[in-house]
């Protein structure tokens, strides 16, 4: 190997490809790792917050960690305006997650994720859904969208229920002419709740080992792309074209 490396010549358009590539790989290889690690904490977090008893909604402070937080509250629906959070799909099949706003007791407004619905034979055919008891009884647990901030999706329909793309709390509520203080996320029903539909929020999209899986061939790639570099930087001259 090292009788090999004498033969070094160096090759500007070779070595600024290695360069420029090399980082770059390494770098989504640490992305990967850095993913993983996110994603056990999350579950560690979900697990974790599971085990808790419920506290009251309006006991928590919003500048808080709430994610997956155990909450109850009493309040009334607003059984007028369902959003329909378009392309949900559970079993193969396509559906949209139902939510529907609540004004609590302390004049809050809450928008509570039922769970997944059924679409129709076509675009056309919209959930109809039973209207919720009032007053209703809430429990549930907060969810915190992961990610960039959400934006309101195109309106599919001009009536009620109206299909979203995505969520936007205070768009949906302005849709919705429900004046009041806004909860900033949203609550899952629990399991068993009054309005429960097919609870189906799956925690994380791709498991901690497969980020681990993609970080070992990111690194892989970098390392090939290293003996390559060597490989054809150590030839001896009277084989180099």
């Amino acid at each position: 190997m090292w009788q090999r490396l004498r033969h070094y010549r160096f090759d500007w358009k070779l070595t600024l490809l290695y360069v420029l590539l090399l980082p770059l790989l390494l770098r989504l290889g640490f992305w990967q790792l850095a993913r993983e690690e996110e994603k056990r904490e999350l579950l560690a977090v979900y697990e974790s917050r599971q085990q808790e008893a419920p506290v009251a909604l309006a006991a928590l402070n919003p500048a808080d960690d709430l994610q997956y937080r155990q909450v109850h509250f009493t309040g009334h629906p607003d059984n007028a305006h369902f959003f329909l959070l378009d392309n949900r799909i559970y079993r193969g099949q396509v559906g949209y997650e139902v939510l529907q706003a609540v004004r609590t007791e302390a004049d809050a407004v809450v928008f509570i994720n039922r769970g997944w619905a059924a679409q129709g034979a076509t675009r056309a055919d919209l959930p109809v859904l039973a209207p919720l008891p009032d007053p209703l009884e809430v429990r549930g647990s907060v969810y915190v969208p992961v990610g960039d901030p959400v934006v309101l999706g195109a309106a599919m329909s001009d009536g009620w229920p109206r299909v979203i793309e995505v969520l936007d709390l205070p768009q949906m509520q302005a849709a919705a002419a429900f004046a009041g203080l806004r909860f900033p996320y949203t609550v899952r029903v629990a399991e068993g709740a009054a309005g429960a539909l097919v609870r189906y929020w799956p925690v994380i999209n791709l498991s901690p080992e497969m980020h681990r899986g993609y970080a070992v061939q990111w690194f892989a790639m970098a390392l090939a792309l290293t003996l390559l570099y060597l490989f054809y930087s150590t030839r001896p001259s009277e084989l180099k074209s």
